[in-house]
């Protein structure tokens, strides 16, 4: 099967390029992947990052329109593709970028004029129907008319989907992680090496209102100065002024801790650190959680999760902790509490997370799974064929 992987997220190694290197060393698959030269993501400009060992052929190219403010990066697109589709010819075109894009658009524009046999897999982060200003609808109207398989990062995804319009098949494949990097430390180890001790509940992101990262202060202050928690903010965002400044109006400032953002190398050493990590976002009229990497990544330590029921947490946390009602620092209280009380139970949590991640959520199944949506999708090629052909 020729594969051809259309994703900004793999133009840099600890993202989508993990996911293509499994893809890559599967038997039967030629792959090639399209991404951009230059990005620009939460603020900055970053760079193409070559792979360390390929085992695919990536292709990183220049775009137009990478970013437009108002219309974000929805408006960028690949100059060459049509150039890539007549020489690669791929049988599949993996489309790793939201169907309301302009890019989705091209290449499925592209796919009918110079390709009409190859099909096309649209993939989905959206789990709220929204409806977007023009061109954007008319931009996912096109594409899902096109679209031979949809995959969704989470359930609630196929519903928009489907309300969307789209009616062709579809699976649910989360996220993933790097379960070589992301495994069991020494947690007492770990505490010391960041600098902190007793019992840790941890926040690890960018610091921003809409992951309720307010709730969990006050929930430190409904637990009390004498509780033996600790909390810690690992990241950095303009959020970060309010928070300090309610921590000291509750007279917190001994129990929580701010720290930089880390590396996603350094990252691990952290997760192992927190006896539990907290993932409380808040719904807005445009955005709940899509997946929660954190979550998976806190998981593959063993280390259990304290979510609210903002979209896809509750789906992803299963069974490997605590679910909280949004917005609800009592509640978030209560599950640090608990799990401070009982170490038996935050070892089994700790333990069913990570066999979730070990049976979905690592980069080598998550690529498995896309190989089988890929065989079944070279099926419906081969009786589009035979019935062209009766």
């Amino acid at each position: 099967m020729k594969i051809l992987l259309i994703a900004h997220a793999c133009q840099v190694r600890h993202e989508g390029q993990q996911r293509a290197e499994q893809l890559g060393r599967l038997p039967g698959i030629d792959l090639q992947v399209v991404t951009p030269v230059r990005w620009y993501e939460y603020g900055s400009w970053r760079s193409f990052q070559p792979p360390a060992d390929p085992s695919y052929t990536i292709l990183p190219e220049k775009v137009r329109l990478p970013w437009t403010g108002l219309g974000q990066w929805y408006l960028h697109h690949y100059p060459r593709l049509g150039e890539i589709l007549s020489t690669f010819r791929p049988d599949i075109i993996d489309i790793w970028e939201e169907a309301w894009g302009l890019v989705s658009a091209h290449a499925c524009w592209l796919r009918n004029r110079m390709l009409p046999s190859a099909k096309i897999l649209s993939e989905t982060e959206a789990n709220i129907p929204r409806t977007h200003p023009f061109p954007f609808t008319q931009f996912r109207s096109y594409v899902l008319k096109n679209t031979d398989f949809a995959v969704a990062r989470q359930r609630e995804g196929i519903g928009v989907l489907r309300a969307k319009g789209y009616q062709g098949p579809a699976e649910v494949i989360g996220n993933a992680v790097d379960d070589d990097l992301f495994c069991p430390m020494d947690r007492e180890a770990c505490k010391r090496s960041v600098g902190l001790s007793g019992f840790v509940v941890g926040y690890v992101g960018r610091l921003i209102e809409a992951k309720g990262l307010m709730d969990i202060v006050e929930a430190m202050g409904i637990l009390g100065r004498d509780s033996g928690v600790t909390l810690a903010f690992v990241g950095s965002g303009d959020f970060r002024a309010a928070l300090e400044s309610r921590v000291a109006a509750l007279g917190l400032g001994n129990l929580v801790r701010f720290l930089p953002p880390r590396k996603m190398e350094q990252l691990p050493e952290v997760m192992n650190a927190l006896d539990a990590l907290l993932l409380v976002s808040r719904t807005t009229a445009t955005w709940k959680e899509q997946f929660g990497r954190v979550i998976i990544e806190a998981h593959a330590c063993g280390t259990p999760v304290i979510g609210s029921d903002s979209g896809a947490i509750p789906e992803v946390i299963d069974q490997g902790g605590l679910t909280v009602r949004e917005g609800s620092a009592t509640e978030i209280a209560n599950a640090i509490r608990t799990l401070r009380n009982d170490p038996a139970l935050r070892r089994r949590m700790g333990l069913a997370g990570r066999t979730q991640v070990k049976d979905r959520y690592t980069w080598k199944r998550v690529s498995e799974r896309m190989r089988n949506i890929y065989v079944k999708m070279m099926g419906q090629k081969r009786a589009a064929r035979a019935a062209i052909h009766v």
